[in-house]
């Protein structure tokens, strides 16, 4: 008797886990990651919904996934940025619900830093300030743009410019 019991609590399990990484386009699609809207591909949405027949919970974060990765997409649009044509990226300073520092830096494939700028943050109305990055003469590759807030958090872009 226990061992069956044990029989079909490790069937279940199995199934569980085997099903979870086929019902979740972040997993399946990890190509599609980054794409802000577009059509929706019915398969994943399907099988995120069918994850609302196991319980609220594993469905809501399924959908919530694959949405916000944009991993539920099919085809759109990626967020890109994009050196203008003096070769300078002009930013708007971002808002934050706290004050705050947040240092914006241009750095190469080797991690060298070609181009810095701190700006202060906060809530409150918006102020339209933007940043200028210009990357220093003479620097090669392709760019990376790092946004580090004064907690040390780090959120790195790809600059879709070569130098």
């Amino acid at each position: 008797m226990t061992n069956r019991i044990l029989r079909t609590v490790a069937a279940g399990t199995m199934l569980t886990v085997g099903t979870s990484s086929l019902g979740c386009g972040y997993i399946l699609h990890p190509e599609r990651r980054g794409i802000q809207a577009g059509t929706i591909d019915t398969a994943t949405m399907v099988m995120d919904l069918l994850w609302l027949l196991a319980g609220i919970v594993p469905g809501v974060v399924a959908l919530i996934v694959d949405f916000s990765s944009g991993a539920i997409y099919s085809s759109g649009r990626r967020a890109e940025l994009h050196l203008g044509p003096d070769g300078r990226l002009v930013l708007q300073v971002p808002h934050a619900s706290r004050p705050g520092r947040v240092e914006l830096r241009l750095v190469t494939a080797t991690h060298e830093v070609v181009a810095r700028k701190t700006a202060l943050v906060g809530p409150g109305p918006s102020r339209n300030e933007t940043i200028d990055l210009a990357p220093a003469p003479g620097s090669r590759g392709p760019l990376i743009l790092e946004i580090e807030t004064d907690r040390g958090q780090i959120a790195r872009a790809a600059v879709a410019a070569r130098l």
